[in-house]
């Protein structure tokens, strides 16, 4: 009993010896090598764009919703790191030292266009404080669009008081006309540029509950894109105007 005692002992101890030199010798190895890792995002919004590849050295990896990536095993020298995004993005290329250990690089894409932008779809919402406006990208497809780069925009709207009857609305007196405040919503599906104007802008008595036309157009780089929304509140949701 004893020596199967003993023997078990030794190979316990031979195995954990073998692996610790394993580890040390990997550790050695692997310290002669480079990594080059950091952020990667659109320059504008800091939002990850899916399906950009990253190469250096041959090694390589394809991030979907990510903004951190890591390249790793790569022999000291000099490389030239591409990142090539979908189409909307601008391909990013620099020369890169690697040093043996942690190479940080960060990689802002500038956004360049909207690809196969069609038209703009926009709705709108009537809050406590405002009107809030979705814009939404469509392709040639009619789709909507839900990856694209954020892109220096400018928003210009008009709002008419709506008169009529159903199927026969036409525009009434001009209450709004001038570009208004506009951000981006990451959180957003499809409409991640957003506008909103405050009631103070808009010339009605909220308790008149009338209703509005409004006229969006949307100036981009590569062109000018309009729409109407012809059922517009211009007074609050019930349950925020009581």
């Amino acid at each position: 009993m004893r020596k199967a005692y003993f023997s078990l002992i030794l190979v316990v101890v031979i195995v954990v010896v073998v692996a610790l030199v394993a580890i040390f010798y990997t550790a050695i190895g692997s310290s002669k090598y480079g990594i080059i890792k950091g952020k990667i995002y659109d320059e504008l919004s800091g939002d990850p764009v899916k399906g950009v590849r990253i190469v250096a050295d041959g090694r390589s990896t394809v991030l979907y919703r990510s903004t951190s990536y890591e390249l790793t095993h790569i022999p000291p020298g000099e490389y030239t790191l591409q990142a090539s995004p979908p189409s909307g993005w601008v391909k990013f290329t620099k020369t890169v030292k690697v040093k043996p250990g942690e190479n940080k690089l960060n990689i802002p894409l500038k956004g360049d266009k909207i690809p196969d932008l069609k038209e703009i779809i926009c709705f709108s919402d009537s809050r406590k404080d405002g009107i809030t406006i979705e814009i939404r990208y469509a392709d040639s497809k009619g789709i909507g669009m839900t990856d694209f780069p954020e892109l220096p925009i400018k928003v210009d709207v008009t709002i008419w008081e709506r008169v009529g009857k159903e199927k026969h609305y036409k525009k009434g007196k001009k209450l709004f006309e001038g570009p208004i405040k506009h951000y981006w919503d990451s959180s957003a599906y499809l409409a991640k540029n957003k506008g909103f104007i405050p009631w103070n802008k808009i010339p009605v008595k909220l308790e008149d509950k009338k209703w509005g036309i409004m006229e969006i157009r949307v100036h981009l780089k590569q062109g000018d894109f309009k729409d109407t929304i012809e059922d517009v509140q211009l007074f609050p949701v019930k349950e925020e105007y009581q």
